[in-house]
């Protein structure tokens, strides 16, 4: 933890809605089941390749806040060095989980935050960017845009 509060370089990331991956980067199918979670109360992270693991004991330590956390009896029963759930597969960066617990509702959305202080041809190529995005965005999504400068815009 105290590690955790020495961090000086800021935390963050990058997301691509919709991004096609190569097989080899991502499980072949979406987890059908939820997500493994940090148990601090300020962090839920969820289990993935970076976490450290104690096969013995069956506990992970959360990459972000350092928590020791226990694994749920169904993963600590048939978890080994080599036996791995998808989520701590070192290629699997990226897994995507349909949510059992959470019910549908209504459409995807998609906000676009954009940094409006950069020049003029990245701006162009940002809005060529964004165009594309929406055109393969699915037809009933709702789409918001956010802008930051001088002023922050809501559109």
């Amino acid at each position: 933890r105290l590690e955790a509060t020495r961090c000086v370089a800021p935390i963050g990331a990058l997301y691509t809605p919709l991004k096609k991956l190569p097989p080899s980067c991502s499980p072949p199918t979406a987890l059908q089941y939820d997500p493994v979670r940090c148990s601090t109360a300020t962090c839920h992270a969820v289990l993935n390749p970076y976490c450290q693991v104690d096969y013995r004991s069956k506990l992970w330590v959360c990459p972000f806040c350092l928590t020791r956390n226990h694994f749920p009896p169904h993963y600590a029963e048939n978890m080994s060095e080599t036996n791995l759930p998808a989520e701590l597969i070192p290629q699997y960066a990226t897994c995507e989980y349909e949510l059992p617990s959470v019910p549908a509702h209504g459409p995807p959305a998609f906000l676009f935050v954009v940094d409006a202080c950069a020049h003029a041809e990245e701006l162009a190529e940002l809005a060529d960017s964004l165009q594309q995005a929406l055109n393969v965005l699915p037809e009933d999504s709702l789409v918001g845009l956010i802008t930051y400068g001088t002023n922050i815009q809501v559109h």
